[in-house]
């Protein structure tokens, strides 16, 4: 059985709180019992009510049950005891949201003063004031939501506040692509640099950042002129952690053009001549760290924003060489089935919705095609 006691202490500002002290039952391998602290700015009686509460919590296997308790508790609570078998990397994401986001704006009320207008003052303040995307303040939304629906669960309140609060729209941002020309001047550019094979491989295959970090020698056949994605980096708490692919779609082979095995061929014969010497760290990884470890994807994008500016270059995201990648690719006549394919798009309407624009070029195109057609037998 738990037991507990008071203690009172005397802050800077003068003022008095009281630490409540729980001792929850022996561990019967160590016979040690486990200590929980809580302290509280209150009068004596308030904290002597909180204490017996505190008490049962740690008694049922310390499951908060009290709607006076503070979300910031309950959030960590919710963390520990509910949000269990999904990945690290999912895991992480969960904590980021709620450390950066949902503690620091909501995390000091109660459970019980917890209400709709609160958190719609909340998301419109973490629209407005912090200026974050749309689909940044829906997943911290959904992890609230998440928590307070399974605190109704739990009866720990009698509604999920959540329920009525109104999302900003996120707006669907055009894409934007280099043309054929931009990409040729900065593959030149790049020419007898570290970072040509990266850029040379994120423009022929359309790899996510994370696809081009998890590609390694092993996943490269050069005699079929075959390429297999099937791992790739993701950032869990500031390291890189390899994994598979988010759907069966991410994981396809490609095969490469005659050029690009080519070039291939030739890194992985200065690679494997490096190792030899003792230059260079016995590593798999394509791209990698001068340590052989592979790269975080912010690292790889804040090459190319160097790259970017060191060279004078239209700046777009590293993400909109994939998108002219598909782009390169449908202009030049290559079916959305196989684009679907090479991108490693669940659905082929991801593929025709993401890429429904067209180039000036393509426009040109199509009206000399109609022009033949139409015109034809006249």
């Amino acid at each position: 059985m738990a037991t507990g006691h008071i203690r009172k202490k005397t802050n800077k500002d003068k003022s008095i709180s009281y630490q409540l002290i729980v001792e929850g039952p022996r561990d019967p391998s160590t016979g040690k019992r486990e200590r929980h602290y809580k302290t509280l700015r209150c009068s004596k009686k308030q904290a002597e009510t909180e204490l017996r509460k505190f008490i049962t919590e740690i008694e049922s296997g310390g499951t908060l049950k009290s709607s006076s308790a503070k979300l910031s508790a309950w959030m960590d609570q919710w963390m520990e005891l509910y949000v269990i078998n999904v990945e690290a990397t999912t895991k992480a994401g969960y904590e980021e949201k709620i450390r950066n986001y949902i503690k620091p704006g909501l995390g000091s009320l109660t459970l019980e003063s917890l209400n709709t207008a609160s958190i719609q003052r909340w998301i419109n303040s973490l629209s407005n004031d912090k200026g974050l995307a749309p689909k940044t303040i829906k997943n911290a939304f959904q992890n609230l939501n998440a928590a307070l629906e399974k605190a109704v669960d739990l009866k720990m309140i009698t509604r999920n506040p959540c329920k009525g609060v109104v999302l900003p729209k996120a707006k669907k941002k055009e894409i934007e692509v280099y043309s054929k020309a931009e990409i040729d001047n900065m593959l030149h550019l790049a020419q007898g640099t570290d970072f040509y094979l990266t850029l040379l491989l994120l423009v022929t295959l359309g790899l996510r950042r994370g696809e081009l970090a998890g590609l390694q020698w092993k996943h490269i056949d050069l005699k079929q002129g075959t390429v297999t994605i099937c791992d790739t980096i993701v950032t869990v708490n500031g390291k890189p952690v390899q994994k598979p692919p988010k759907s069966a779609s991410g994981n396809r082979t490609l095969s490469m053009g005659t050029e690009l095995t080519s070039v291939l061929k030739s890194a992985k014969a200065e690679h494997c001549a490096k190792v030899l010497s003792g230059q260079m760290q016995h590593t798999d990884y394509i791209i990698h760290k001068s340590n052989g470890e592979p790269y975080n994807p912010d690292s790889i994008t804040q090459k190319w924003e160097r790259f970017l500016e060191k060279n004078n270059l239209r700046k777009l995201r590293l993400h909109d060489l994939r998108h002219s990648c598909a782009t390169l690719m449908i202009a030049n006549g290559i079916d959305p089935k196989t684009v679907q394919y090479r991108l490693g798009h669940a659905d082929i309407s991801i593929t025709m919705n993401t890429y429904a624009h067209c180039t000036p070029q393509m426009d040109q195109a199509a009206a000399q095609t109609m022009d033949k057609v139409v015109f034809a037998a006249m």
